[in-house]
């Protein structure tokens, strides 16, 4: 299966050129052969030539232990999913080594004047367990985003966004899918089940494919970037933990690698 995948992978990125980069394919890059199932890996950006930017997103102070979801015997079927093992609340994951996972990081500035094709590879949000998986997600303007209700309970799927329109769709069949393409970049777009109003997910859309999702260690890699000189920015769901830097200049070179460290930290407290 991992020759299978990566031949496909391959195949894939040699499909055409824009401006003389390969054609952007992050859905493909998330999902490799050692991938599990809604699993999105930390590696973001293009197959191709270019430099790469890799870094660490790290959490400075007391690290709560996440909250449990206490109302899941609303639904049977909730409430048997998770009999054996709870589920908890995704607003914040800490991660190995003092790290915060669900951070989303993506060049800011720099690439102004560029456009790239959006892959026809779709990006796939599944509510699983009465949760959305994965809870944070990046896809490209007019990249496909299917919604697939894995569940044998109803839910629906409501969309909640500044720039791309709302929607509110009830699903109440297992396999059954939603699919969605956005038109303008815009971040953090939120997803919920009014039926289960703990369920959600974020979103976020983007003109360009140089973005990754910090997983289980915190870290970050974007490949395939054009030689020059960057802004690297992030965004996590939790408004009172705040970055040391609102943003990180990067210069990148082709066949080189830079390095950057964003540090989060949670409200000081007060004497």
């Amino acid at each position: 299966m991992r020759r299978r995948t990566v031949h496909l992978i391959l195949i894939t990125v040699a499909c055409g050129a824009l401006l003389g980069f390969e054609d952007p394919n992050p859905a493909a890059r998330e999902k490799d052969a050692d991938a599990k199932p809604g699993e999105v890996l930390n590696i973001g950006g293009v197959d191709g030539p270019g430099g790469t930017i890799k870094g660490i997103v790290k959490f400075s102070g007391d690290q709560k232990p996440r909250k449990k979801h206490r109302n899941l015997d609303s639904d049977p079927h909730c409430a048997n999913a998770h009999k054996d093992s709870p589920l908890l609340k995704e607003t914040y994951i800490f991660g190995k080594n003092d790290t915060l996972q669900n951070v989303f990081v993506y060049v800011s500035k720099g690439l102004e004047g560029k456009t790239f094709a959006a892959p026809s590879t779709k990006v796939v949000i599944d509510q699983q367990g009465c949760s959305y998986i994965p809870h944070v997600r990046g896809v490209m303007v007019k990249q496909p985003l299917e919604i697939l209700n894995s569940d044998t309970t109803t839910h629906n799927v409501k969309l909640i966004s500044k720039k791309n329109g709302r929607e509110n769709k009830s699903r109440s069949t297992k396999g059954v899918v939603m699919t969605k393409t956005f038109k303008k970049a815009e971040m953090g777009v939120k997803f919920q089940c009014d039926v289960h109003n703990w369920m959600g997910a974020y979103v976020h859309v983007m003109g360009h494919p140089f973005y990754a999702l910090t997983q289980a260690d915190g870290t970050f890699e974007i490949r395939g970037l054009p030689a020059g000189k960057y802004e690297i920015a992030t965004w996590h769901e939790l408004k009172a933990f705040k970055p040391d830097k609102p943003s990180a200049s990067v210069t990148v070179a082709d066949g080189e690698k830079a390095e950057v460290t964003f540090t989060y930290s949670p409200p000081k407290k007060k004497k």
